[in-house]
């Protein structure tokens, strides 16, 4: 046998230094990243263009530290990043037409093509003469709306690319429980003593809970999706049956309820009083109905044992039972249910008569639509006398994208999100690994989640909602596509592709 040269120790040292120094940037770039996560509905939801502009440069700059540490070879691309490109193409191509929207360079086409925002455009030269015609009654909040929409596609791109093995998907459904949490305290605080303090010293209503959002329907919102997650973590586990006797079973059970998954269960009952706090009723809707839909999905779909189908059964059970049921009523379930039951004539009548006035509005800008961003110029000639609210959203968001994107930006976007929401489901049939099927399911059911109250409100049009929101598409691809580690935990990201992409051993007898 030729012997073997031995390696040169210049070279073995800057490997090693550079599989080092990469392990450490990329464990910074995701530190970053949850930071950011947790960041997002602390200053109002985001809803503002200082916290958008802010948000926005932070994903950039960990895009572009991310793309120089990939041309350097110390941070390959993933397995869920390659399988996700269906996705990034169909959320780009929505990006890239809200931003033709709002360009002027084709000003005659615009006049042509979209005569209804052509209308608009002779008042607004009698301020600007210079003004050039484009496919956006507001060109300014369209060009907004399209720097945010490629923030939030660097973002879906940076989750897939840094969340590469079972720990960091931990870590991420970790952090937006941990937001949850904080949200469901804040709030809850604020509701149950009678305090009018805000965040940032902003005033907000008394007797709801609101978080350090404006309105109660944006924390509902954000608090169905961190739920979502919070259910999926308390379902990852490998359960196996301790025996054949009932007592054995409660055993089991006991155990399984007392073990670390003690404080996630806490978490879970604390973001569920704070929900019931914001009295939102669609938001208490769509958090019952999506978890009995996802529940029933998981049960039919994923591959376990009787005994893990039964404690999961009852982890799922004893959430709408105890969480909305027993605790509920103390915080005041009751009072979401007679809001449910009573609502005002007058309200009632109000958003029938938006909606009344929405869908003329959204068919005169088909397929085109008005501009992303551009409701409040674009709506204003529609309300009637009877619109007794001025309003800034559709609350709807179908009827709002529809009006603002037309077919053309919309169709990519929810193809999108149909997607994800397969992938999720795939997630759930075939992953054996306990924790990606789990998050497969908190995937599946936190979108879920927010698609149902998206019928009466407008949560993806709020940063922090949208950003969670994506954050949710993008774990559907990573619970179904993501790299599982045997035989420990491996952190670098150079031996995590080379596992990757080395084929499988042959085995000789």
């Amino acid at each position: 046998m030729d012997s073997l040269d031995p390696p040169d120790p210049a070279s073995f040292l800057r490997a090693e230094c550079r599989r080092l120094v990469a392990a450490i940037f990329d464990k910074g770039l995701f530190s970053v990243l949850l930071a950011l996560i947790l960041w997002l509905p602390l200053p109002w939801g985001s809803n503002w263009e200082g916290a958008v502009y802010f948000f926005s440069s932070v994903v950039f700059a960990l895009g572009a530290a991310c793309c120089l540490l990939h041309a350097h070879g110390g941070l390959p691309l993933t397995t869920s990043f390659r399988k996700a490109w269906p996705a990034l193409l169909l959320i780009g191509a929505s990006v890239i037409w809200i931003a033709f929207q709002g360009s002027p360079w084709f000003s005659d086409l615009a006049e042509k093509l979209l005569p209804r925002a052509a209308l608009v455009y002779p008042d607004a030269r009698q301020i600007d003469p210079n003004l050039l015609s484009s496919f956006s009654t507001d060109p300014y909040y369209t060009r907004l709306a399209a720097f945010r929409g490629a923030a939030y596609l660097a973002m879906f791109a940076l989750i897939l690319l840094l969340t590469r093995d079972q720990q960091r998907v931990r870590w991420l459904a970790y952090a937006m429980v941990a937001c949850g949490v904080f949200e469901a305290l804040y709030g809850s605080a604020k509701s149950l003593t009678g305090l009018e303090f805000g965040f940032f010293g902003k005033e907000v209503r008394k007797s709801v809970a609101t978080g350090t959002f404006v309105h109660r329907n944006h924390l509902a919102g954000l608090l169905e999706m961190t739920l979502a997650v919070g259910v999926g973590l308390l379902i990852a586990g490998k359960f196996s049956s301790p025996g054949g006797n009932w007592r054995d079973w409660l055993r089991g059970a006991a155990t399984f309820l007392l073990s670390e998954k003690a404080p996630l269960r806490i978490a879970v009952v604390i973001m569920a009083i704070g929900l019931v706090l914001t009295r939102s009723r669609m938001g208490n809707v769509g958090f019952a109905a999506s978890l009995s839909i996802a529940g029933a999905v998981y049960l039919l779909l994923a591959p376990s044992s009787r005994f893990s189908s039964g404690l999961v059964l009852a982890i799922l059970s004893s959430i709408v039972l105890v969480d909305l049921v027993v605790i509920g009523s103390y915080f005041g379930i009751e009072e979401v249910a007679r809001r449910l039951e009573q609502t005002t004539v007058e309200e009632a009548s109000n958003r029938v008569d938006l909606f009344d006035y929405a869908v003329p509005y959204v068919l005169d800008y088909l397929p085109f639509g008005a501009g992303a961003g551009s409701f409040v110029a674009s709506f204003l000639p529609y309300g009637g006398a009877e619109v007794v609210t001025p309003y800034d959203h559709a609350h709807n968001d179908y009827l709002e994208f529809l009006g603002e994107w037309g077919i053309v930006g919309v169709l990519p976007m929810a193809l999108a999100v149909a997607l994800s929401l397969l992938v999720a489901l795939f997630a759930l049939r075939q992953r054996h690994d306990a924790l990606l099927r789990a998050m497969g399911f908190a995937s599946f059911m936190g979108i879920l989640a927010l698609l149902i109250h998206s019928f009466v409100d407008f949560n993806l049009q709020i940063p922090a909602n949208a950003g969670f929101f994506v954050v949710l598409m993008a774990l559907a691809w990573i619970s179904a596509f993501c790299h599982q580690h045997r035989n420990g935990a491996r952190t670098s990201p150079i031996l995590d592709a080379e596992d990757e992409n080395r084929p499988p051993r042959r085995r000789h007898k």
